[in-house]
């Protein structure tokens, strides 16, 4: 048996998912492989060139002893998760982020934190993906399934390449080369089917005999607000020229111009004596109104699970559409606005757009 030299055996090593490096090779017509316990190639290499001498001189015993695996302690995911936020090159946030997902992970699969890693797996994961997809419904199953590959795929952010070297894992751990769909963002894509046209077309025939719902659907629809922004607009938001939407999920209000010339008075006359722009209780303001809201829409055929969400995407989609800015939809949105203002939107002139011009 002829012994190759370091350089040519260190052209032969394959790097494995943990950062070892295993080397391959035919010893007597049967296929050997070695994975020495290191990550450093030269160290690998040379235990590689001990290992391939003791075959060749016939010193089984020597090379048996080399080759044979030594069950190796591994983590718990409670040890995992201390390393990783110790020696992880990304934001805290991203971090808690993360930890979060697999947190959610674990309970779906009755694991928990004091669990060896050992107990994920690929296999798992897939079976945990399917299920969560489940039957039914094509656009829900959609739905559920974008929500469980988003939970899949940051809950695999904990075991990035760059950290498996830091992590005692057991031989085979194969739980992060799952593939996930979410790798990219999902894109929304506005109904073309009439969904929205009909909406409109009924919203307004009510905008005397319900000005409640009606309301209620222009803000979600028409200025893209959430169901708790809508809640707790107040008339005081009503500027001359545009809605300034002072709660957010982050400091800075935004400012939404008025789709139309009537708008700020349609507002205005909903809930005449009160503070807010939707009128009745907090319970109506918070929860009513928009179960009546559902209901309507799930009647004129929108069949997502949150029916009135989707008339805020809608918003957003046609912002982006027709200022070709998603910057200006996140800001308009108040999705990190802060963010947007100052790498891009600051320096865009923001377009006049009407959302309604593009109804389906």
């Amino acid at each position: 048996m002829k012994i190759p030299n370091k350089k040519v055996i260190a052209k032969r090593l394959k790097e494995l998912d943990s950062g070892r490096w295993q080397y391959r090779c035919k010893i007597n017509g049967d296929t050997r492989k070695h994975s020495p316990e290191t990550t450093d190639k030269l160290v690998a290499v040379d235990r590689i060139k001990i290992w391939l001498e003791a075959e060749a001189a016939g010193n089984f015993d020597v090379a048996t002893k080399i080759t044979q695996k030594v069950k190796k302690a591994v983590m718990t995911i409670a040890q995992i998760f201390v390393i990783y936020k110790e020696l992880a090159n990304v934001k805290h946030k991203t971090i808690l982020g993360n930890q979060s997902m697999l947190r959610t992970y674990l309970s779906e699969n009755g694991l928990t934190v004091n669990d060896s890693v050992a107990a994920l797996n690929k296999l798992q994961a897939e079976k945990w993906l399917r299920k969560r997809k489940g039957k039914g419904d094509e656009e829900e199953q959609k739905d559920r399934e974008y929500s469980a590959h988003s939970t899949l795929h940051q809950a695999k952010g904990i075991f990035k390449k760059d950290m498996l070297p830091h992590y005692d894992l057991p031989e085979g751990f194969d739980f992060h080369t799952v593939k996930t769909l979410q790798s990219k963002p999902r894109r929304f894509h506005p109904a073309t089917d009439g969904r929205y046209a009909k909406a409109w077309e009924y919203f307004e025939s009510i905008r005397h005999s319900d000005s409640q719902l009606y309301t209620a659907f222009k803000l979600a629809a028409e200025f893209g607000l959430r169901n708790s922004e809508a809640a707790n607009a107040k008339k005081s938001w009503l500027l001359v020229n545009c809605l300034n939407v002072v709660i957010t999920k982050t400091a800075e209000p935004r400012q939404l111009p008025y789709q139309n010339d009537d708008d700020r008075g349609i507002f205005e006359s909903n809930n005449p004596e009160g503070e807010y722009i939707l009128g009745g209780s907090k319970t109506e303001r918070k929860a009513n109104v928009w179960r009546r809201l559902n209901a309507k829409l799930t009647e004129l055929g929108f069949t997502g699970t949150k029916k009135t969400y989707e008339l805020r995407k809608y918003f957003g989609s046609q912002v982006a559409q027709q200022t070709k800015s998603i910057w200006m939809a996140a800001e308009m949105l108040g999705n990190d606005p802060k963010v947007a203002r100052a790498h891009y939107v600051g320096l865009l002139e923001a377009p006049k757009y009407n959302i309604r011009k593009a109804v389906a």
